[in-house]
């Protein structure tokens, strides 16, 4: 009787997952996209403004079949991530070095990747191609913080 309950427990949860309406993932979407907007503010101290945006296409790619959550949850655990970055840009223009890296960017992406099976290392990592600095964010563990992507573009600058 257990096995036949917990059945019915994911069956229910795969069935409500996946019928988020469109209202739904726009209102998820747009709470992402404001908890991007507000923790940008926090990059005051760049002297310059870098514009911030979260990278809606790659996350609609992913493969959500062998994610280790429901891409709707995942779209949820973002809404905290990216509230993060403008606040982890911001350590880094406190510091003369880096600031000065940062005059040549102009904008901050944020981009869900997958989480490979056994993958260890930095669950945040950066690249900068011409003026764009892209965080890439694995998928699962714990909630990102400013350090996390502080931690990640010194990596390239």
């Amino acid at each position: 009787m257990k096995n036949i309950t917990l059945v019915l427990v994911v069956l229910s949860a795969s069935v409500t997952a996946a019928t988020a309406g469109p209202t739904a993932d726009k209102k998820v979407r747009d709470a992402v996209n404001q908890s991007l907007a507000e923790g940008a503010a926090e990059a005051k101290d760049c002297g310059k403004t870098l514009k911030f945006s979260f990278d809606w296409a790659a996350f609609d790619k992913l493969d959500w079949s062998k994610a280790s959550r429901p891409k709707e949850d995942q779209a949820g655990f973002e809404i905290s991530n990216v509230r993060w970055v403008g606040k982890g840009i911001n350590y880094l223009c406190e510091d003369k070095d880096y600031k000065e890296s940062l005059q040549k960017i102009d904008n901050v992406v944020y981009r869900t990747t997958p989480d490979s099976e056994g993958a260890s290392g930095p669950r945040v990592t950066a690249k900068v191609q011409g003026k764009t600095l892209t965080f890439d964010s694995r998928m699962g563990g714990s909630t990102r913080d400013p350090d996390s992507f502080t931690e990640a573009a010194k990596q390239v600058f």
